[in-house]
């Protein structure tokens, strides 16, 4: 059973004034919309200021993680957590990492573990990509707070959607006897020695 008391002056403490909360969210839109009113008027009135925003809007491949860390430090959340619930919502599932065996595999490894085993995330971050993989079948891609894409290959169920943030831990669906993981970083692959424990 939970112990309700011990968030109770967690939650409190977060409680947020609803008249603070409206002017908070009225500056926030305010601030949106001169940012788009800024970068409409560059692009209309400036070549070179629009060759700028295209080559680094649609020719860059953005880190959806960087941008999030971004606006989580100077716009905060659009809607605090404690107007959406009653109660503070904590992850049920927790766990670490468990395989009994390991191998080289394409570009990553391949993780032996046992039936309908739950897959736990090994970094905080962002869903990025769920989909097939030629060689991994069905694959969830997080990218992780310092940049890095790990990939989860050959999941049977998914537990996430795309662009759910989850912490490190959490579930992000199960795998079947072999779990496949790649870790990359601007296209390039990494040693996976260096993320598993």
């Amino acid at each position: 059973m939970i112990n309700k008391s011990k968030y109770i002056s967690k939650y409190n403490k977060n409680n947020v004034n609803e008249s603070n909360y409206l002017g908070h969210l009225l500056l926030r839109i305010i601030i949106s919309i001169l940012l788009f009113l800024i970068v409409g008027i560059v692009c209309k009135t400036s070549i070179k200021g629009k060759e700028f925003i295209y080559n680094n809007v649609f020719n860059n491949n953005w880190s959806f993680t960087a941008v999030k860390s971004f606006y989580d430090k100077y716009l905060g959340g659009v809607i605090p957590s404690n107007y959406l619930f009653d109660d503070p919502v904590e992850s049920v599932f927790n766990e670490n990492l468990v395989y009994s065996d390991k191998n080289k595999y394409l570009d990553g490894v391949s993780l032996t573990v046992g039936k309908e085993y739950l897959v736990p995330s090994l970094e905080d971050g962002i869903v990025v990509y769920i989909g097939e993989k030629e060689g991994y079948n069905n694959t969830i891609i997080v990218q992780s707070m310092a940049g890095i894409d790990y990939w989860y290959g050959n999941l049977t169920s998914n537990g996430v959607n795309l662009y759910d943030y989850i912490e490190k831990g959490n579930l992000l669906g199960s795998a079947n006897d072999k779990l496949y993981l790649v870790f990359s970083s601007n296209g390039s692959y990494l040693n996976y020695e260096e993320y598993l424990s």
